[in-house]
């Protein structure tokens, strides 16, 4: 290998980086792991005026639909991926905060 890599496919690729390269290279990659681990969910239809809203909720507005153009809203959660890259290679949050306080 030549360079800093491009891709990471396991945890022994993040712990490599973090062992041969400089801080300022290897935290972007292990803070992408915690970046993108939550994700917005959608729960369903709802009344706009019953949706809920706040930091992990949101009411989201669809586009007019039909003839009649009348609009949708649907409630939409914001909560941990459960395909996300974190938890695909075997992380837990723990570990990369540890990793990043370390540095």
């Amino acid at each position: 290998m030549r360079g800093f890599p491009k891709t990471f496919n396991s945890k022994a690729d993040y712990f490599y980086i973090k062992e041969n390269f400089s801080a300022e290279q290897w935290k972007p990659a292990w803070k992408s792991l915690l970046d993108s681990r939550l994700d917005w969910f959608n729960m369903g239809e709802v009344e706009q005026e019953k949706g809920i809203t706040d930091k992990t909720h949101k009411v989201v507005e669809s586009e007019p639909i039909g003839e009649s153009g009348a609009k949708v809203f649907y409630q939409f959660e914001l909560r941990e991926n459960p395909t996300c890259k974190l938890l695909k290679i075997g992380f837990t949050v723990e570990e990369v905060e540890e990793a990043l306080k370390g540095a």
